[in-house]
């Protein structure tokens, strides 16, 4: 009984607030640059740049090619997309944020999109994305929709959870907390908000890239957002091998750990346990009940996305 009291109080707790992308707010009719950096990622570039090939004048897509030992620039010229080449990494940086900054550097856009190669736009996703930005003094980050085809991928649902929580977004009491997080896999500027913000260089030895810079706008005073990309922005983490899984979530829980205030990974850690112990009673606790926490877990990331 204690249990599922615990189990149902630490989810409505971690998970009481929705991150539903926004109502489309304004026209766009200023350029606006998508920039990608991409190392080895033949593989993902052909599943995300048709989903944004456009006639639109307004549109630029770089793809910024971080030293490739595959066929990933062939890739991006065969859908006539510009490829910059990323130069020899400076001491002090990360490789992702090096090759953001330089794509910025290349970019003729007003609004910026910072966006990983392995997601791709839902139809007319890029125009939405665009739309919902409020504009300068802003920065928004967006977590793309968490596609879970195969039986192992939905184990992939409670570490998707775990990084949701992590950043303190979704808690009831993200108020109080002073909450200011975001996610990694898209963000959206203003060109010259982040050229006054330092671009990438300001962040430049930050593992955790764009939740770091997030926090680097708040503390200059500036609006953050953040949603979830359901109808917009699409990912899938593991295409069905366990393996690959097992090291999302240890991956995963260790970003979580390093980027989570000590409360919300307190918090995490009591949320699972409790979830686990009440699903797997009276038989095989660890086994049935991991089952039925990432069958939960699916249930919990929908209904955050809107898509329930």
């Amino acid at each position: 009984m204690w249990m599922m009291i615990l189990a149902v109080l630490s989810t409505l707790l971690l998970f009481w607030h929705k991150l539903s992308f926004p109502i489309e707010k304004r026209k766009n009719t200023e350029m606006y640059t998508l920039i990608i950096p991409a190392r080895n990622e033949e593989e993902n570039l052909k599943r995300l740049l048709p989903t944004l090939l456009s006639k639109r004048p307004q549109r630029e897509v770089i793809v910024v090619d971080d030293d490739s030992e595959d066929e990933t620039r062939k890739v991006v010229e065969s859908f006539g997309v510009k490829v910059v080449d990323n130069p020899p990494l400076p001491p002090g940086w990360m490789g992702k944020s090096w090759a953001c900054y330089n794509g910025a550097k290349a970019a003729k856009g007003k609004t910026l999109i910072f966006l990983d190669a392995d997601t791709w736009f839902s139809d007319g996703g890029a125009e939405r994305l665009v739309k919902a930005f409020d504009g300068e003094e802003t920065v928004m980050t967006v977590h793309p929709y968490h596609e879970m085809r195969s039986f192992w991928e939905k184990f992939s649902g409670v570490f998707h959870l775990v990084v949701m929580a992590s950043s303190g977004l979704t808690t009831v009491c993200k108020e109080k907390l002073g909450t200011k997080g975001g996610f990694g896999p898209c963000l959206v500027i203003g060109t010259d908000t982040y050229w006054k913000l330092g671009g990438h260089e300001a962040i430049r030895g930050e593992i955790v890239e764009h939740l770091a810079f997030t926090r680097l706008a708040s503390s200059r005073g500036l609006k953050t957002k953040a949603y979830s990309g359901y109808g917009v922005l699409n990912m899938r983490m593991y295409d069905a091998d366990l393996r690959q899984v097992i090291q999302g979530w240890a991956k995963s829980f260790s970003t979580g750990a390093k980027t989570a205030s000590p409360i919300m990974t307190l918090a995490n850690v009591l949320w699972l346990t409790a979830v686990i112990s009440f699903f797997g009673k009276p038989y095989c606790p660890w086994v049935v009940g991991l089952y039925w926490v990432c069958d939960f877990s699916v249930c919990v990331v929908q209904d955050l996305e809107g898509n329930r």
